[in-house]
């Protein structure tokens, strides 16, 4: 039936791409107005490409810019023998009739040339309407260009034997376009450098999707498979089924999020990947047609010995006790997978919550497993004091734990958050590299903030170095404060030595300049140059304390010199330490004097 309805549709574009090729350029593709904007592509980097200049390997085209000829645009692009990366972007759909067929007819210029091209790699197509038979556009002509359009890219991919990534994002393929795109991958002849398929948020249903999924068996290097936010249901799962359970089949990873898979679609899912062992990430967000019934059996294929999975995203699904008690289960013996994504969503249309039941049982499966769990995100997914405290008990018998997102979660009281901190972060198991507290410091953040900095500041692993906690206005200086003063306690040099050396971010909110500057100190490695680059700028700039070397003995007097006027350690930093050396040898000459005689005379001595 694919092999007749696609044959159909060529028969078709046959006819239609002579009428469209027959007629001038004038007639079918010319601007009407001369002030409407037209095809875009920098002047200089069109010449390069004319001159086939060797240096120009990628470049982004807008179809719809006034300063170049996309024909032109097009026509050079399929001349050239090195450009390897081409990114073709479009504007929004949601326009006039007229102005969708000119943008049309702008983009049909450009794959006129574009089509024969044989030296891209990487091909991305985004915002350009690829949706043959428009029924919502009344101008006829649209029909045939898009056509032309469609076509010409299928020569594109049929002929470009070094084609290794595809991504066409956006471009209402629905069921014409994507029977086209897979009738031409089925009957490519070379299939061996194809590595990167995303048809990403093109409306392509269930039925176009079959066939397009069973288009890409023998393709041996396809690696990445993304069909994200697209209708696909039951017929494309069982494609999908047959294509993983190829014995060809290398692919590592799977994106479906937000399509129509229900029980019955992840029940074919769960069974092709229960036996596979080489797809390491898959991504099921958004997929709420699946219930908790569905979920509970979902996981089963993580119990599997042979499971390869090291990435699964489930965010914004309804999985509630009976589910995420299975996936407990799943976890406590499985030693492959480290992130994991359970993050709600607040478009979910019937949102079911986990009780504080369900995670315990959740949690308590992890305790002394086999698990290798390293990045859990649970955003938005109604955690309260109840089950924080549950959460905090877990992580605290936790080693393996390094990434927490527990954003946009503001049932939990500051009280909670303490407890959590104290329990969590100040563990000697502790190994948490990341936390995530976004949306969360509504109310007594300046107290949250004390109770955070307090706990790591008596954390003595020092592994924790991002702390995200978002455009966050409710924060005042004094919570600030507590901040900079776990980066940088200015009391003494040795409080400074022992102040946090490896928080080096704090989210996108905007820094007390102070604060800024302590956490860009921290993201170098070498924490004891960041230490030392402390004491130099905190406790030197008082030119008071140069005068503490005046007590430091004469064997440790030329290693402080040293240290404090050697070079810094990463590139293009002032080097602060020169300035206090100066000052030194400025405040105590009669100090360098004297150890000057005293050599002198040493030397005399000897002679």
């Amino acid at each position: 039936a694919h092999q007749r309805d696609s044959k159909g549709i060529l028969g078709d574009v046959d006819s239609e791409i002579s009428d469209v090729e027959g007629d001038s350029d004038e007639e079918e593709f010319h601007w009407e107005d001369e002030d409407e904007d037209g095809p875009i592509l920098d002047a200089n980097t069109l010449l390069q490409i004319k001159n086939n200049d060797p240096i120009l390997t990628s470049i982004d085209v807008h179809c719809f810019d006034h300063c170049i000829d996309g024909e032109d645009a097009g026509h050079f692009i399929g001349k050239s023998s090195h450009l390897k990366k081409l990114l073709v972007k479009g504007e929004s759909m949601e326009w006039d009739d007229r102005f969708i067929v000119r943008t049309a007819c702008l983009l049909a210029r450009f794959c006129r040339g574009l089509a024969q091209n044989h030296s891209v790699e990487h091909l991305q197509i985004r915002c350009c309407d690829l949706f043959v038979g428009d029924a919502s556009v009344k101008d006829p002509k649209l029909t045939k260009i898009q056509i032309f359009i469609v076509m010409r890219l299928a020569h594109f991919f049929q002929h470009n034997v070094r084609l290794r990534s595809l991504k066409i994002e956006c471009c209402c393929l629905r069921h014409k376009s994507t029977l086209v795109l897979a009738l031409v991958l089925a009957r490519k002849s070379d299939k061996s450098a194809l590595q990167r398929i995303d048809l990403s948020s093109n409306e392509i249903h269930d039925d176009a999707a079959k066939e397009l999924i069973e288009s890409l068996n023998g393709y041996g290097s396809l690696v990445e498979l993304s069909l994200g936010h697209n209708f696909i249901r039951v017929k494309g799962c069982a494609a999908l089924e047959k294509l993983i359970s190829s014995p060809t089949s290398n692919l590592k990873e799977l994106d479906l999020q937000s399509n129509r898979i229900d029980d019955k679609a992840i029940a074919i899912l769960t069974r092709s990947l229960a036996k596979n062992t080489s797809i390491k990430k898959v991504d099921l967000g958004d997929n709420y047609g699946v219930t908790d019934d569905g979920w509970q059996h979902f996981f089963t294929c993580l119990q599997n010995p042979s499971s390869s999975i090291e990435q699964l995203d489930l965010g914004a699904n309804r999985i509630a006790d009976r589910g995420i008690t299975s996936l407990g289960n799943a976890l406590a013996n499985n030693t492959t997978l480290k992130y994991l994504d359970l993050s709600s969503s607040s478009s979910l249309q019937s949102p079911v919550h986990v009780t504080a039941d369900g995670w315990r049982s959740f949690f308590a499966r992890l305790h002394n497993s086999k698990s290798v769990l390293q990045d859990i995100l649970l955003s938005g997914c109604g955690i309260d004091d109840e089950k924080l405290d549950i959460l905090a008990d877990a992580v605290n018998n936790n080693s393996t734990i390094k990434i927490l997102d527990l954003s946009l979660n503001p049932q939990v009281t500051a009280m909670a958050w303490h407890r959590f901190f104290v329990a969590c972060l100040q563990s000697p198991e502790s190994s948490l590299e990341g936390l995530f507290l976004c949306g969360n410091l509504s109310v007594e953040a300046d107290d949250m903030m004390a109770h955070l900095a307090g706990a790591i500041a008596h954390n003595h692993n020092d592994t924790l170095e991002a702390i995200d906690l978002g455009e966050n206005l409710n924060i005042t200086k004094i919570g600030w404060s507590y901040f900079s003063h776990l980066l940088c306690n200015k009391s003494t040099i040795t409080s400074i030595y022992e102040s946090n050396h490896t928080i080096d971010y704090l989210g996108p909110t905007r820094l007390p300049v102070d604060l800024d500057n302590l956490v860009k100190l921290n993201e170098h490695e070498n924490k004891n140059e960041v230490a030392r680059e402390k004491i130099l700028q905190y406790h030197f700039q008082d030119s008071a304390n140069v005068q503490e070397f005046r007590d430091i003995t004469l064997k440790a007097l030329p290693h402080a010199i040293s240290w404090l006027g050697r070079e810094c350690s990463w590139s293009g930093k002032e080097n602060s330490g020169h300035t206090h050396l100066y000052q030194l040898l400025r405040s105590l000459p009669s100090l360098f004097e004297s150890k000057k005689t005293a050599i002198a005379g040493t030397k005399r001595k000897r002679e």
